[in-house]
């Protein structure tokens, strides 16, 4: 994705309120068939029991709930309904919604709102606890299918007889899914920092350099004892066999003093590895 792709996208994010639940609220306005016609502005039977078209965006709360007893006094409705707009609410329920949420009569039914009343619809059905992982995905896709006719329970049937649902059981859970994507991708990210106790060496460090220093004292007093040794035997005139054993001696010291040096060193450092991982 390049910058200007990405910037696009977050910016659609930014203006749509309801960009989360934007997927299954698209899906109940294909189900309820009225994005096929005018969308939000649409009434049931698409304008049979109001006149014709009407702009449903344009009128209050309380004009809606006049228009709403006219299509239930409408001689033709024998579906003895009120749904309007695009999530097809009908008088009963947007009433019970005005009164929960303290919605004004002058509040405009436009867009922003329908999409706040269907939101919350998705609430009482709980969305939210199912975001939360406190409801299976199949208890949540029929008790949807309870509140829009439209929607499948997870037989694949409509929730009420003789009323003909419009989309598949999985096109509910597909779009559930991007809803659970889009959730999981606002959600704030945290960083947990944790702090590690360093504990103190259990060979400490200057074990190792001590060892090399009292190492290197004994290989300078045999070499000094080795070689005055020899030259004191010269001086008193031993033979030059004894000077040489003399010297042997001490180099042999000498030899034996750096290789236990090296051994000791090379097993300090062996084991702090293994203790400190």
């Amino acid at each position: 994705m390049n910058a200007n792709a990405s910037s696009s996208a977050a910016n659609t994010v930014a203006r749509d309120k309801y960009h989360v639940y934007r997927p299954l609220l698209d899906l109940i306005g294909h189900a309820e068939g009225t994005d096929r016609k005018r969308g939000y502005n649409e009434t049931l039977a698409y304008g049979a029991f109001t006149g014709g078209d009407v702009n449903l965006c344009a009128m209050t709360l309380k004009e809606i709930d006049a228009l709403q007893t006219k299509m239930l006094r409408h001689p033709a409705n024998s579906f003895n309904s009120s749904a309007l707009g695009r999530y097809q609410i009908v008088r009963t329920t947007l009433r019970a919604i005005r009164t929960s949420l303290s919605l004004s009569d002058n509040a405009l039914f436009d867009a922003d709102m329908q999409d706040r009343c269907a939101c919350y619809l998705l609430g009482l059905r709980g969305i939210d606890k199912y975001l939360s992982g406190r409801l299976a995905e199949d208890t949540l896709i029929d008790n949807l299918a309870r509140e829009w006719a439209s929607l499948p329970m997870v037989s694949g049937k409509g929730a009420y007889a003789n009323q003909n649902v419009a989309v598949r059981t999985e096109d509910v859970r597909q779009a559930l899914a991007e809803v659970k994507k889009r959730h999981a991708a606002a959600q704030p990210k945290r960083e947990i920092v944790v702090e590690r106790k360093v504990e103190k060496p259990v060979v400490p460090v200057t074990v190792e350099a001590e060892i090399r220093k009292k190492t290197d004292q004994w290989s300078w007093i045999t070499t000094i004892f080795g070689s005055g040794g020899a030259g004191l035997a010269a001086l008193a005139g031993m033979d030059w066999q004894t000077v040489t054993a003399i010297g042997a001696l001490a180099l042999g010291g000498l030899l034996v003093a750096l290789l236990l040096r090296r051994q000791i060193v090379c097993a300090i450092q062996d084991v702090r590895k293994i203790i400190e991982g």
